[in-house]
């Protein structure tokens, strides 16, 4: 799974890789998070039926279906599996439409490896470098039944890891690095069975992996020395 990532460049460096992102309100801060984590606002690129061109907006994470009851009943729907998505009712109508389907800008992902008779040691991984990149990712509108606004949201698509990612765990997120998969993913003459095509491990050459200090964990903190594991004993 995907349970944390990082946005750690600084917004005009976001903006010339993803051009949509300049539109997003200036007062909003989006950018340099080291330890982005569930339920928080995070930054998509989506493709609404009524844009001509994709738009940048901040999203939930953690989907919350259009027919769920209430805002805080599918929190937990943080990951989608790119396996099942033509399959699964909360999954399968939004890969289908291009309006259903977001980027998630990241620069790198955690993931956690297990060591026997010790906590366990997150691992960061990045792309190419430290460039940023986008996960590919599904989007959703709740509105509620009185006159709030609505709540948008989004789930991370995850894969087969790669071989880089495997020894640390069984899944991956998927990653469209490129803009032509990702021109491709937010594409209206796109239909699901094409987009669900994109979905596959990134090549491991194209990876690296660092050591993260054990509080990345703890959602509440954030900052650089959380890419130090020798920093542990400063949260």
């Amino acid at each position: 799974m995907c349970g944390r990532y990082t946005l750690t460049p600084s917004r005009k460096e976001l903006e010339v890789g993803f051009s949509q992102l300049t539109a997003l309100p200036q007062d909003r801060i989006f950018a340099e998070r080291f330890n982005v984590a569930p339920t928080q606002e995070v930054v998509g690129i989506t493709h609404p039926n009524d844009a001509p061109a994709p738009v940048a907006e901040l999203l939930r994470w953690g989907l919350v279906p259009h027919w769920a009851p209430s805002p805080d009943t599918e929190v937990k729907m943080i990951n989608a599996r790119a396996e099942t998505v033509l399959e699964k009712p909360s999954y399968k109508g939004l890969i289908e439409e291009a309006s259903g389907r977001c980027l998630i800008i990241a620069d790198g992902f955690y993931e956690w490896e297990a060591i026997k008779g010790s906590t366990k040691q997150p691992w960061r991984f990045t792309v190419d470098g430290g460039i940023p990149f986008a996960f590919a990712g599904l989007c959703s509108t709740w509105t509620p039944k009185d006159s709030g606004p609505p709540l948008r949201s989004c789930v991370i698509i995850t894969t087969e890891p790669n071989a880089l990612v495997k020894p640390i765990h069984n899944r991956m997120p998927a990653i469209l690095a490129d803009q032509a998969s990702q021109e491709a993913w937010l594409n209206p003459m796109v239909g699901g069975e094409e987009a669900a095509g994109l979905l596959k491990p990134l090549a491991d050459s194209r990876m690296e992996k660092a050591k993260a200090a054990k509080a990345v964990g703890k959602p509440s903190n954030e900052g650089p020395l959380l890419f130090l594991p020798e920093q542990e004993g400063l949260f």
